[in-house]
């Protein structure tokens, strides 16, 4: 069985399962996500609206490492996130949050890879409702809070 018949057939399992009730991956997220992560299961596929357009959010389990993909309704894939350990992120990117951030503590990483091939990295540091994310680009050049 192909990669693809078998990321179709896993979709198909669920949503007959009504995993996919509400919001059934397309057929061209499908063959995107199949392309690109050949052996790849997907866990789930949410409908989401980003900045006022449509798209899929699609959870990925590969080998040992869990991806999230952000792909538009005709397959484009937007954005890909990958998790990361605090350790792999580069000294740049963790000096630029230290000095940023001088008495917060990072408590989770991510990296995001844009579909032109950006890199930028999200940190995770704060607790419950104070729980924020700052993103840092390949140079440690701060870009954004939420």
């Amino acid at each position: 069985m192909s990669d693809r018949t078998s990321v179709v057939a896993a979709v198909l399992l669920a949503a007959a399962s009504g995993a996919y009730a509400k919001a059934p991956c397309p057929l061209p997220v499908i063959d995107a996500v199949g392309k690109a992560h050949p052996g790849a299961r997907i866990a789930s596929c949410t409908a989401e609206k980003e900045h006022g357009k449509e798209q899929y959010e699609v959870k990925l389990k590969f080998r040992k490492t869990r991806l999230e993909l952000d792909v538009a309704p005709d397959g484009a894939i937007l954005q890909t996130e990958e998790t990361l350990t605090l350790a792999s992120v580069s000294a740049q990117v963790l000096s630029a949050f230290s000095a940023r951030y001088p008495k917060a503590k990072a408590t989770r990483a991510e990296k995001q890879t844009k579909a032109d091939g950006k890199v930028t990295y999200e940190l995770t540091f704060g607790r419950g409702r104070k729980r924020r994310e700052a993103t840092f680009d390949e140079a440690g050049k701060f870009v954004e809070e939420e």
